[in-house]
C-alpha cells in the first residue's frame, strides 16, 4: 500500500465527520439534487485530473491544469460542499441544522486555513525543488483554486485511463455515488438513529 494510501489521524478524522453527516443526514428534494450535483462534479473534475496527472515527472499543463493548479482540490471542495447539502434540512429548529450550521463552518475553516495552506506550501516547495523555472512560470501563470474559464498555458498531454488508474482515484468513483445513494436513503426510511 502506497504511504499515501495509509490510514492516519487525519484521514480517521476525516471519516468520522463523513460518518456523522451520514448520520445527521434529513435530505430534502432539492438541496439533495443540489448537492448531488455539485459532489458528482467535483468527482467527474477530480477523475479529469487524475487522468492528466503525472506525479513528479512534470509539470502538469494539460486538462484541468490548464486552467488551475489544483483540480484535485477543488474537486474535493465541490464534493465537501455537495455532501453537506444533500445531507441538510433548513428547517428551523431541526437537529440537522444546527449541526450543520455548527461543525461546516470549522470544516470549511479547517480545509482553506489549514489544509489548502500546508498542501500549496509542500506541494509548491516540492515542485519547485523538482522542476525549477518551469514550476515557477506555471505557478505564476495559472490560478491556485478558482479556474480560469481559458487556458493559462499551452496543453501539453491527453488524459490517460493508466494515469487515472495509476493516482488510485477508482475508489471514490464507486464512493461518491455510493455515499450519496446512502444519504438519498435517509429520505425513503426514517433510520432508528
Amino acid at each position: 500500500m502506497p504511504a499515501s494510501k495509509r490510514p492516519t489521524i487525519r484521514k480517521l478524522a476525516v471519516y468520522a465527520v463523513a460518518a456523522a453527516f451520514f448520520l445527521v443526514a434529513k435530505p430534502q428534494p432539492l438541496l439533495f439534487a443540489c448537492g448531488a450535483t455539485l459532489a458528482i462534479a467535483g468527482e467527474a473534475l477530480r477523475v479529469w485530473a487524475c487522468g492528466h496527472l503525472r506525479k513528479n515527472q512534470t509539470v502538469v499543463k494539460s486538462g484541468p491544469y490548464a486552467h488551475v493548479k489544483n483540480p484535485l482540490y477543488l474537486g474535493t471542495f465541490l464534493i465537501l460542499i455537495g455532501i453537506v447539502l444533500a445531507s441538510s434540512d433548513p428547517k428551523p429548529g431541526s437537529t440537522n441544522r444546527i449541526l450543520m450550521t455548527a461543525c461546516f463552518p470549522f470544516v470549511l475553516g479547517v480545509f482553506f486555513f489549514y489544509y489548502l495552506p500546508h498542501k500549496f506550501r509542500v506541494e509548491g516547495g516540492r515542485l519547485r525543488r523538482l522542476f525549477g523555472e518551469e514550476w515557477n512560470a506555471y505557478d505564476q501563470a495559472v490560478p491556485g483554486f478558482i479556474p480560469s474559464p481559458w487556458p493559462r498555458v499551452a496543453a501539453e498531454g491527453q488524459w490517460s485511463a493508466e494515469a487515472f488508474r495509476r493516482n488510485h482515484e477508482v475508489g471514490w468513483v464507486v464512493a461518491i455515488p455510493l455515499a450519496l445513494a446512502l444519504i438519498g436513503i435517509r429520505f425513503f426510511f426514517e433510520l432508528p438513529w
